[in-house]
């Protein structure tokens, strides 16, 4: 007989064949088997067979459905991975958490070309196939809570390697592999067995994430760090050692004199490649006063950290700079900020922006605002939410698979809440619903020059900061700020900002961003761009 769930995607030909908890459970008591019929659907190009604690094996027959582009086996009790999954040639993402897998055929990435994501945690893997050079889309890996103790070595073309999870594992020894893979961005190895941390790390310029809790560092200002979850601290001690070291083996080696007017050439290409950033401190009774952003009790449930700041003498006059700033901005959202599940990163014209303002959280119909991009009409955001999930369901049905595009990939952030975050100007004005949209009143425009920028999270303020760093790094790096004049020739471009503060109801300070203790950036870029703090502050 065949299940009735199967049947349905055969007989409309659907695309999509999810199997999952308690039907599957009994289904497969009754049979001691899975339908065969689901190794027919040839069509297919996601399958999720998952929470059945029944399940050990898989049939090789899998290896028919050569479509597949999604393969979802979590949470069953597969103590081994048929073979024949060598065959999904097509496949993009590979889940198999929460399993009892202990091996792996030694080539099952081997063909895997378009691997994107790999998900095998939760298991018993002592040992991980080795990656083949082909898998080059591959960008995150999950292998947290196996048995591990080394990584073969990673083929150095897998250049979009973004993100590594190797926690709660057995290393013993740091996987020294992945301090040549520059693409990394996120690297957790918290509770194994490490005794040192690599300074190399730290010239993985593109690293935003790096955590290593519950291990038995000998280094015990390090450890602290770390247990204080301070990751810019860290990433600072780490690239201090890598300097002291560097300095320590360049000591060793004679150099041979330099001419004079050789050493002044060099003194002066250091000093060409220099970037500047004033800071404008707060300053109520100045033509350059900083915004006050006041924190209502109500958004403190909902989403109840923000960092703001302005940006001045931002270039997006020049062809292009304003596309380039704006990719950045989406950059960072699919990055550091995790497709905005950590934070959410909006961007407006201050000129646009009236007086100080206000964050607050309220009932999704008593917000109106123009949402950017989407015409002059002022719209509620119950209504712009609702919208967007009935455009979400057609794209779903058009394309015939889950994954979206768009704003509609963040409409499960705001799921189930009676109330939505707003941020709105000294008019009442709404400028920004996080974490969806921007308002159409503040839309940045190449005649924009002066820029405020809002960074809300509803998990920490270090994650807003680590953020707004990033943010204001790559803003420099794309040198997006003006180009400094004569008397400042020595620099490349000037980057002003101008402090913001966030107050609560009663006034007082919760926040100021940039502090004095903030942008205290050592080192610089991947593109060799030094930043400079500016000494005598405006």
């Amino acid at each position: 007989m065949v299940w009735p769930e199967v049947e349905q995607v055969a007989s409309n030909h659907r695309y999509e064949l999810v199997l999952s908890g308690d039907k599957l459970r009994k289904y497969y008591e009754e049979k001691q088997a899975l339908d065969e019929t689901i190794w027919t659907l040839k069509q297919l190009n996601f399958l999720e067979i998952s929470q059945c604690p029944s399940i050990e094996y898989l049939s090789g027959d899998i290896g028919k459905l050569t479509h597949l582009s999604t393969l979802t086996l979590t949470s069953n009790k597969l103590k081994e991975i048929p073979i024949e999954v060598k065959l999904l040639v097509d496949l993009r993402h590979l889940n198999l958490s929460n399993n009892q897998i202990q091996r792996l055929n030694d080539d099952l990435f081997e063909k895997l070309d378009h691997l994107e994501t790999l998900n095998l945690s939760q298991n018993l893997l002592e040992q991980l196939p080795q990656f083949s050079p082909q898998n080059q889309k591959l960008a995150v890996v999950n292998l947290s809570h196996n048995q591990l103790e080394s990584l073969p070595d990673i083929p150095v073309e897998l250049e979009n390697l973004s993100s590594m999870d190797l926690s709660g594992n057995r290393f013993k020894d740091f996987p020294m592999t992945l301090c040549r893979i520059h693409s990394l961005k996120t690297l957790l190895i918290e509770s194994n067995q490490l005794t040192e941390i690599p300074c190399q790390l730290s010239q993985l310029h593109k690293l935003k994430e790096l955590r290593f809790k519950s291990n038995p560092l000998k280094d015990n200002r390090l450890k602290k760090l770390m247990e204080q979850d301070k990751i810019k601290p860290v990433l600072e001690y780490l690239a201090k050692q890598w300097t002291e070291q560097h300095k320590s083996s360049a000591s060793t080696t004679a150099k041979p004199a330099q001419p004079k007017q050789q050493q002044q050439q060099k003194a002066k290409q250091n000093v060409e490649i220099q970037d500047k950033i004033e800071i404008l401190h707060f300053d109520p009774a100045g033509d350059l006063k900083g915004r006050q952003i006041t924190l209502l009790p109500r958004v403190i449930s909902v989403r109840p950290h923000i960092l703001c700041c302005i940006l001045r003498n931002v270039d997006l006059a020049t062809p292009g700079n304003l596309k380039k700033f704006l990719n950045l901005q989406n950059e960072l959202h699919d990055d550091i900020c995790q497709k905005r599940t950590l934070a959410t990163i909006g961007t407006h014209d201050l000129s646009l922006i009236s007086g100080d303002l206000v964050y607050d959280a309220r009932n999704p119909d008593d917000i109106g605002l123009v949402p950017l991009g989407k015409g002059p009409k002022l719209v509620s955001a119950r209504d712009f939410y609702d919208q967007l999930c009935r455009d979400a369901e057609h794209e779903r049905k058009l394309k015939k698979r889950n994954q979206l595009s768009g704003l509609h990939k963040y409409l499960t952030l705001l799921e189930d809440q009676n109330e939505f975050p707003c941020l709105s100007d000294q008019d009442r004005y709404v400028i920004s619903l996080p974490p969806l949209t921007n308002a159409e009143r503040s839309k940045l425009s190449p005649t924009s020059d002066s820029i405020f920028v809002e960074i809300t999270s509803g998990h920490s303020m270090d994650i807003c900061r680590r953020v707004m760093d990033a943010f204001l790094r790559q803003v420099l790096e794309n040198q997006l700020g003006k180009k400094a004049n004569e008397e400042e020739k020595t620099f490349r471009q000037v980057l002003t900002l101008q402090q913001t503060r966030v107050v609560d109801d009663k006034g007082q300070l919760k926040t100021t961003f940039p502090s004095r203790t903030d942008l205290d950036w050592n080192e610089v870029s991947q593109g060799k761009i030094f930043i400079e703090r500016l000494s005598n502050e405006k």
